[in-house]
């Protein structure tokens, strides 16, 4: 990125512009190299503005939420990483459609668990199974994130994105293509915000039910360690991923200081100051392992981006 970039951004761009930005600040791997720039935009239109700009200067672009399901190369990245704040971190009440149910809203950069949080609060139920997502919405939508056998699919009644072509627009249900951990979008596509269609419920036993999830995923997660979550998918019609992988013997495998968690095996923790490389060589001997006894490929969960750091 050339000087002359850099000094659009600083004077276009009402938040801060950060330089050469070290990513591991931002992400639950606390892992990563340099970005290029990193975006804090505030409104919709500042999004849009920027996004066609950059693309018009061909520069990469890609959105940033909590970084939980990602795994930044020690290269770092080449373009611009935008932050979404503001006016993208708003949960709102819209609608009481009749005495049963409402409808929700929130920004892309709301964090899942203050959602599941707000819902609770409000007596609503089918978001409780994100109170331990540690992501943001944007990214939870775009990978249909889920636990305790719900999923965001199961919720979302609709989205607004700003799509390939700069335009803002609003995607109801019967046009978003849900599948296991993922949601088709046309390449470009950035979430802006999604919404939901709930019922109320018994808070109390809502409460019950939350206060229990809560508990079993502190005593089966290993919360205290920075990971990225769920390293690999759950492969269609076998074990689970955590369960193949402890079943081959490889808890506490360790590579520098990346190590496949003690306390579930679908899980790599940052034990110190570990690299993407390490993460990454881990992962291709956790696949290497549990397909040589199981003849399973595990698909990686962990969402990798950036370059590899120059020798």
């Amino acid at each position: 990125m050339n000087e002359a970039d850099k000094k659009w951004l600083a004077a276009h761009v009402s938040a801060d512009v950060l330089f050469d930005e070290p990513m591991r600040r931002y992400t639950t791997f606390r892992i990563g190299g340099p970005v290029d720039a990193l975006v804090t935009v505030k409104t919709e239109q500042e999004l849009k503005d920027t996004i066609v700009w950059a693309r018009d200067k061909g520069h990469p672009i890609m959105i940033l939420g909590a970084g939980s399901n990602l795994l930044v190369r020690d290269g770092g990245v080449r373009g611009l990483v935008f932050k979404l704040a503001d006016e993208f971190e708003e949960i709102r009440l819209v609608t009481r459609v009749n005495s049963s149910r409402t409808v929700i809203t929130a920004g892309a950069a709301v964090l899942v668990r203050l959602l599941g949080k707000f819902a609770l609060d409000q007596g609503l139920a089918g978001l409780n199974f994100t109170l331990g997502i540690p992501g943001s919405l944007g990214g939870a939508t775009r990978m249909n994130a889920g636990a305790w056998g719900g999923c965001m699919a199961d919720c979302i009644s609709s989205i607004r994105v700003l799509n390939r072509y700069g335009d803002i627009v609003n995607m109801n249900r019967d046009q978003l293509r849900f599948s296991y951990r993922g949601l088709d979008l046309e390449k470009g596509t950035i979430i802006l915000s999604s919404r939901f269609k709930l019922d109320y419920t018994d808070r109390g036993a809502l409460q019950k039910e939350a206060i229990r999830m809560q508990k079993e995923r502190r005593l089966t997660q290993p919360l205290s360690l920075p990971s990225a979550g769920s390293v690999f998918r759950n492969p269609s019609g076998q074990k689970a991923a955590g369960e193949l992988i402890d079943q081959a013997g490889l808890k506490g495998l360790r590579v520098g200081e990346a190590e496949v968690s003690t306390k579930h095996a679908n899980f790599i923790v940052n034990k110190g100051h570990a690299k993407a490389s390490d993460v990454l060589e881990l992962i291709r001997q956790i696949q290497e392992a549990v397909f040589k006894r199981y003849s399973v490929n595990l698909e990686p969960e962990v969402i990798v981006i950036g370059q590899e750091k120059s020798s």
